[in-house]
């Protein structure tokens, strides 16, 4: 065995070593002593074997990079899957919130405009008591008024009688006194007269 052949061995049992196996061990034919337990291997075999140990260490360690790139994706996918199902969970409890809100702003506009609407029935009714109110008071002037025009009519007509009656005491006073005077000037002839 040469010593190229020899460092090579070496070399592929460092990565068998490496992988967990167990190394190939390399000895002299004429050191062994039981033939059954060895392989004797000419060049080509020996190159042949050393090149399916070396491609099938590197496939395995391709492989078990491989392994763990899907690994470590695996575990990055299922980061991302939970933080989008928190994500997701925190959108949904925000969609609900808001449709909580939504639901009690509609509430509210619900109850302002029955409260509207009863507040504008109550004034309606009390507009149209106050058109009643007002209409009996404008009867009320009416009639007011009415009664007014006929007492000014009365007065008048009573200042109309108390001056004629006050024109007539005055003339019949006017008379009185005349006859009076009449009466006075002439001269008394009986006890009557004097009286």
């Amino acid at each position: 065995m040469t010593e190229q052949e020899r460092a090579e061995w070496e070399n592929l049992n460092k990565l068998l070593m490496r992988h967990g196996l167990k190394p190939v061990s390399l000895a002299a034919p004429q050191s062994c002593r039981n033939i059954s337990d060895m392989f004797v291997l000419d060049i080509q075999s020996s190159l042949g074997i050393r090149l399916a140990l070396k491609t099938l260490l590197e496939d395995t360690d391709r492989h078990q990079r491989m392994m763990q790139g899907l690994m470590e994706t695996n575990h990055s996918l299922r980061d991302e899957i939970r933080q989008e199902r928190g994500r997701a969970s925190r959108q949904e409890q925000r969609a609900n919130d808001l449709e909580n809100v939504v639901k009690n702003i509609k509430s509210k506009i619900c109850q302002l405009e029955d409260e509207t609407i009863a507040k504008v029935c109550q004034q309606q009714n009390q507009v149209k008591e106050l058109q009643k109110d007002q209409e009996v008071s404008q009867a009320k002037y009416q009639q007011q008024q009415e009664k007014l025009q006929e007492q000014e009519k009365i007065i008048a007509r009573l200042q109309k009688e108390l001056c004629k009656v006050g024109m007539e005491e005055q003339q019949r006073v006017a008379s009185q006194n005349k006859m009076f005077c009449r009466f006075c000037k002439r001269a008394p002839k009986s006890l009557l007269d004097q009286q």
